[in-house]
């Protein structure tokens, strides 16, 4: 979350929903890896992927494994593994 206006310039959005995205971001990995919320968290964290893939397809107009690393197949990926932990209520170690 260092420089948001820069960020915010290149993904073409606000200072404000760069500086959201960024915390939303944060706390749903922290709930996911301390196992607080955990379902919810995956949720989240899953919206938030969502949105990336749409950009990048939509907007950007990347394909799958896109330039220079920058396709939307490790946003996929990251969608995967917060359904299995979404679907299966976060394993045995959570929290709440």
């Amino acid at each position: 979350m260092t420089k948001p206006k820069e960020r915010g310039e290149i993904i073409g959005m606000s200072v404000g929903v760069t500086l959201m995205l960024g915390w939303l971001a944060m706390a749903g990995a922290l709930g996911v890896a301390v196992g607080i919320l955990t379902q919810l968290a995956a949720i989240g964290l899953i919206v938030i992927m969502l949105g990336a893939i749409k950009k990048k397809i939509a907007d950007w107009e990347t394909g799958f494994w896109g330039e220079e690393a920058s396709g939307w197949h490790y946003d996929l990926m990251l969608i995967a593994m917060n359904l299995v932990i979404a679907t299966t209520a976060g394993g045995r170690y959570v929290l709440y």
